[in-house]
């Protein structure tokens, strides 16, 4: 570069001195006299130049322009990796003493700058992660806070405890492979929001215990219940704690999954002896001997509710016709989603075939089901026993 040129960016129109500020080969001075330059263009072009003094990138920091700041923070950020916050060396410290000024600009964007480039970095700076997490904007601190490797378990906790802003608990929630320890934290805390993102969070690691305190308080929860619900691998005690709990949505939901298909679950529980005699001729009773798929002790519950002959109601439900048995269901008064549960497993329908419509609502008119109903006396239907 011609030196009398690069000195004298004073007779420079603006276009040059745009050019002259994005050299490699620009001379310190005279990238440092640019800094203080009227037009925005210029400054920014010496912001994102990697050549600029840290004295230079300083004098930028404090830039009346939030897009020069930005600019100058996208670059400070991707040399974060190389900075140390106890370093003496002059250079870096400036340097890093100009990035924390643009973590704490007023300006969110700028903020963000930084926060998108260092969120999922492993060899940044911890200090500087940690200031990022408790941005009190959750546009700054949320990737930071899913995505940083450097938050371990006690900083998580920490910011469990004390939320520097009301989004830091679902941002946590949604953490890939959240442990066990802050899972347990946001649970305790039964914040609604963060909570169902907890839940909706397949990789994060629930104990069973915790997710039995969670199906206790989820009835007047329908965002809990519905991400509970497709959570995988749930055991046969959550599921069990949530009979008689869940909307009618979410226990279609649940009734689904394929562990509870075929009238069985693939989870060890209690021995079907004994869950006989632990079956009442009442609607629980009814759902405890439905879920395992047997017939004749739904058949025997059902007849005596509904005053029929028990060997009739056995026959009509080893027909697997789903209106025949909803029918019975609804003429032994039991509950609709009872109805829907018993639909599913006892016959061959899907969730969208079932007969009893959102909201607990009956899709067959009364007189209809009478009608099947009594259809099971009429001398066609009799056989012999």
């Amino acid at each position: 570069m011609d030196p009398a040129i690069a000195l004298s960016p004073r007779r420079m129109d603006e276009a040059k001195r745009a050019r002259l500020a994005e050299r490699a080969d620009t001379p310190p001075e005279v990238l440092f006299f640019l800094a203080n330059d009227p037009t925005t263009t210029v400054r920014a072009a010496i912001a994102a130049n990697a050549a600029t003094p840290p004295l230079a990138d300083q004098v930028l920091s404090r830039d009346t322009e939030q897009g020069v700041r930005r600019v100058l923070a996208r670059k400070l950020a991707s040399l974060a990796p190389t900075l140390d916050p106890a370093a003496t060396e002059r250079h870096r410290r400036v340097t890093w003493d100009t990035l924390c000024r643009l973590v704490e600009d007023d300006a969110v964007p700028v903020r963000l700058a930084v926060a998108e480039l260092v969120a999922e970095q492993p060899d940044v700076p911890r200090a500087l992660i940690l200031r990022l997490a408790r941005d009190i904007a959750m546009a700054v601190a949320e990737p930071v806070l899913r995505g940083s490797p450097l938050l371990g378990e006690s900083d998580l906790l920490s910011l469990i405890a004390a939320p520097p802003a009301p989004g830091t608990l679902c941002a946590i929630a949604r953490r890939p492979n959240l442990p066990e320890a802050p899972s347990d934290a946001i649970a305790a805390r039964a914040d609604p929001p963060s909570v169902a993102a907890l839940l909706a969070n397949a990789t994060a690691r629930l104990r069973e215990a915790t997710l039995l305190a969670i199906a206790h308080r989820c009835g007047d929860q329908a965002a809990w219940q519905a991400a509970l619900v497709r959570r995988p691998a749930l055991s046969e005690a959550v599921i069990r704690s949530l009979q008689g709990v869940l909307a009618e949505e979410a226990l279609n939901v649940l009734l689904a999954r394929p562990e509870l298909s075929a009238g069985r679950t693939d989870m060890p529980g209690p021995s079907q002896a004994a869950a006989a005699d632990a079956c009442g001729m009442d609607e629980t009773g009814f759902v405890s001997a439905a879920r395992r798929g047997q017939l004749t002790d739904c058949g025997r519950i059902l007849a005596a509710l509904c005053g029929l002959p028990a060997g009739v109601v056995i026959r009509a439900l080893q027909r697997r016709e789903a209106p025949l048995l909803v029918a019975l269901c609804w003429k032994a008064r039991l509950s609709p989603s009872t109805a829907a549960f018993a639909q599913l497993r006892l016959t061959s329908s899907t969730a969208d075939e079932l007969l009893v419509l959102p909201g607990g609502a009956w899709e067959m008119p009364p007189e209809r089901m009478q009608a099947l109903i009594e259809g099971l006396f009429a001398p066609s239907a009799q056989s012999p026993a």
